[in-house]
């Protein structure tokens, strides 16, 4: 019984009790100031098997499709344009590595329309130069506005300008 009441009385006392406030928190932020370099090195495994690069796809549809993006891009930069054969040509060539890649994906590029273009006039016993008309008529309709095209004029010659 007077253990009882001992724990009583202890717990009524610590109930009644108000606790003392304890302030945690700083007046000012907290200001961190962080410098970090990392170095990465990569060193080949001498017994491992070198990886090549696999040859580009033997079908003209995918490796243009593969391409398409990039031609987008060229073409919305306002840097290649539709010619009047079907092909791309450049405009305005950028100097250094990119002006060497933008060729190089125009090049690629016209490399695939040939093959298809010569595709497209022996599937319809055509000469190449009918297959070439008809594909930059295509080219040059599939174009969205300021993109250039190469289009005919009144005296039978070609200028460039951006569609409408």
């Amino acid at each position: 019984m007077i253990a009882r009441l001992v724990v009583l009385s202890a717990v009524g006392l610590l109930a009644g009790c108000k606790s003392i406030p304890i302030d945690i928190g700083t007046r000012e932020s907290v200001k961190v100031d962080l410098a970090m370099k990392v170095d990465v090195y990569q060193h080949s495994d001498p017994g491992s098997v070198k990886r090549v690069t696999p040859p580009p796809p033997a079908d003209i549809t995918i490796s243009r499709r593969n391409r398409m993006a990039e031609i987008q891009t060229l073409k919305n930069s306002r840097l290649i344009g539709e010619n009047h054969a079907g092909y791309l040509e450049v405009r305005t060539s950028p100097p250094g590595e990119y002006g060497d890649y933008v060729r190089a994906t125009v090049d690629a590029e016209n490399s695939d329309r040939a093959r298809l273009i010569e595709k497209l006039a022996k599937e319809k016993h055509a000469a190449v130069s009918e297959a070439e008309r008809t594909q930059s008529e295509l080219f040059r309709t599939n174009a969205f506005p300021g993109e250039w095209i190469e289009v005919p004029d009144a005296e039978g010659k070609f200028a460039w300008k951006q569609k409408d």
